[in-house]
């Protein structure tokens, strides 16, 4: 994204592109109709035979419909074929959105988009794939054809909720705050922290962060408050609408709808920021303290308009580039417009807040390359609690359940949910292990939506039971599923997030005494400590992955080692106790400022 002071000139860029793809897009028009004309004459211009044929093949599809078999004898002997080059139109689209060709679908699409205002099935093969590549606002306008050609509710229903992607990414809006709320007097050390999800009712690393954090505040005499979004937990189970979590309010706002949920983003950020309103007027914090959402953005635009609100200061906790998260394609998932809106609206989140706060030096590096105000970026590590993580030896009932004795157990506690974990870079390297002869085990510890297809490619792997996948496992009890463990392995794709975003399992891993091997990214190395505290491979390289898993096996002693210094490590570094004074400067900071 260009800085903010080069925007006349990509502005100007911006409008010559715009240019140039109108002119190709009159072209390809034009060359359509050449070609339908074309088409037509050819068609027309067939032997008389020929066309008696197709009459009567047409008309006798009606048969037993007497009274339209002449008409649709003479449709048949007119026909000019301009529907078979309708019926290629359609299959070329869905050929190109199929094979990823993004760029080429859209502009096609785009294209014939005005010559095609009655050709429903086409309209709809468009908007899915402007839809997959990102494209919002040609999305908008096959929405509007379509509502046109097929006035429904279903389809204003689509329009509406394309609108409202568009509408929550633009430059200036924020959700709406109920009018006639009383001012706040705040409450000093007061800190209300809007997150996505919490304890006991998530288990993911997000949550084990956020209750780290909540926990460690109270303990160094802040008052953390926390609300949960809205609709959470999403499997609908009622929550109470107040409850006291290791000793600090958690207000929930309670379950909606599933039509809330799943309409139009800016409907739900609305209903969102009315029902934490509520809980800002009553609990009356010094401090508006956002966290990344599911999309990245959503907690920071509520956050925000509440901040201004109530007049209150505004910290941004920047968890990760969730931007180039919306496709499921890699290759596409940092192009087209809604990755170029996305990214621009957490940029502007983070312009707008008095803070931001981020988990590693690479997240700030990052942040500031956007424009942001060095100054006011800060840098709290994820953590852990030494006392709750510790070494100890394997539980053997456990290992003998799993069917895990005498074997080599490599593995990794995650969510899975996301791409970017890269779990079959486990399987894979679990499976050449096995084929070359090693009793390795790679125990997959968690649960989420990829489960399904992690198991088929273990099977495909011919893996067998060289891959365990455990589900989820009670929390009082992961420490065990550690102490399983020789080596933790953190195998993220070389993927945005991954990239940038540096995850809380190794800390846990390494405060119970497993030696960590790690993807070759940067954060990821950072932890690592560039080999003093952890081995690498290459992101992705499930053989390379597989060597590095053999020469730890055979060296009992380098893995006590690197073990070893990662646990000194994290204990003089990385723990929680330590975050809760970081968090205090940047409060102290952003409630000392003007709010001019």
């Amino acid at each position: 994204m260009a800085p903010d002071g080069n925007s006349d000139e990509s502005s100007t860029h911006a409008a010559a592109k715009q240019l140039i793809a109108d002119g190709a897009l009159i072209e390809l028009r034009e060359l359509y109709r050449q070609v339908g004309k074309l088409t037509a004459t050819v068609e027309r211009s067939r032997p008389l035979p020929q066309r008696m044929s197709r009459g009567l093949t047409r008309a006798r599809r009606h048969g037993w419909r007497l009274g339209r078999y002449p008409r649709e004898f003479w449709r048949g002997f007119r026909a000019t074929g301009t529907g078979r080059l309708a019926g290629a139109d359609l299959a070329k689209l869905q050929q190109l959105s199929d094979q990823g060709a993004h760029d080429r679908a859209i502009a096609f699409a785009a294209a014939l988009l005005p010559l095609k205002a009655r050709d429903i099935e086409f309209l709809e093969a468009a908007r899915h794939a402007f839809a997959r590549a990102g494209a919002l606002s040609l999305q908008r306008l096959a929405a509007e054809a379509l509502v046109r050609a097929d006035d429904s509710p279903s389809r204003h229903a689509q329009l509406r909720n394309v609108a409202g992607r568009i509408r929550e990414t633009e430059p200036d809006w924020l959700p709406a705050v109920p009018a006639g709320l009383a001012p706040v007097a705040p409450v000093e050390g007061r800190i209300l922290h809007l997150l996505k999800a919490a304890m006991p009712y998530r288990q993911s690393g997000y949550t084990m962060r956020s209750q780290y954090l909540v926990d460690s505040q109270r303990a160094a005499g802040l008052d953390p408050i926390v609300v949960t979004a809205l609709g959470f937990p999403a499997d609908g189970a009622e929550l109470p609408a107040t409850e006291t979590l290791s000793g600090s309010p958690h207000h929930h706002l309670g379950a909606t709808t599933k039509q809330l949920l799943k309409g139009p983003p800016d409907v739900f950020l609305d209903a969102y920021t009315a029902a934490a309103a509520a809980r800002v007027a009553e609990v009356a914090p010094s401090v508006v303290h956002a966290h990344s959402g599911h999309r990245g953005y959503e907690p920071a635009l509520v956050g925000l308009a509440l901040a201004r609100a109530f007049e209150l200061p505004f910290v941004y906790e920047v968890r990760g580039f969730f931007e180039s998260l919306w496709s499921r394609e890699s290759a596409w998932n940092e192009r087209g417009e809604l990755y170029e809106r996305r990214i621009a609206t957490e940029t502007r989140c983070m312009r707008e807040a008095d803070a931001v706060v981020t988990l590693s030096e690479s997240m700030r590096a990052e942040i500031v390359s956007r424009g942001i105000d060095a100054a006011k970026v800060h840098v709290v590590p994820n953590g852990v609690d030494v006392a709750a993580f510790q070494p100890g030896p394997r539980p053997d009932d456990l290992a003998e359940e799993l069917g895990l004795n005498d074997r080599f157990v490599f593995g990794y506690v995650s969510n899975l949910d996301h791409r970017r974990e890269g779990h079959e870079t486990l399987i894979r390297a679990a499976a050449r292990l096995r084929a070359d002869g090693v009793p390795a085990v790679a125990l997959i510890v968690g649960d989420g939506d990829r489960r399904g297809e992690l198991e088929e490619l273990a099977a495909k792997e011919g893996a067998g039971d060289a891959v365990l996948f455990t589900g989820r496992v009670p929390h009082d009890r992961v420490l065990d599923y550690y102490r399983l463990l020789d080596v933790f392995v953190v195998p993220r794709i070389s993927e945005r997030a991954a990239r940038l975003v540096t995850p809380l399992k190794p800390f846990e891993a390494m405060a119970a005494g497993i030696p960590v091997v790690v993807s070759a990214l940067d954060p990821l190395l950072e932890i690592a400590g560039d080999g003093e505290r952890g081995r690498s491979f290459p992101p992705g390289d499930a053989d390379a992955l597989a060597r590095v898993l053999a020469d730890l096996r055979d060296d009992a002693d380098a893995r006590r080692e690197l073990a070893k210094r990662a646990r000194d490590w994290v204990v003089a570094e990385r723990q929680w106790s330590s975050n809760a004074a970081r968090y205090a400067t940047v409060y102290a900071a952003v409630t000392g400022r003007s709010r001019g």
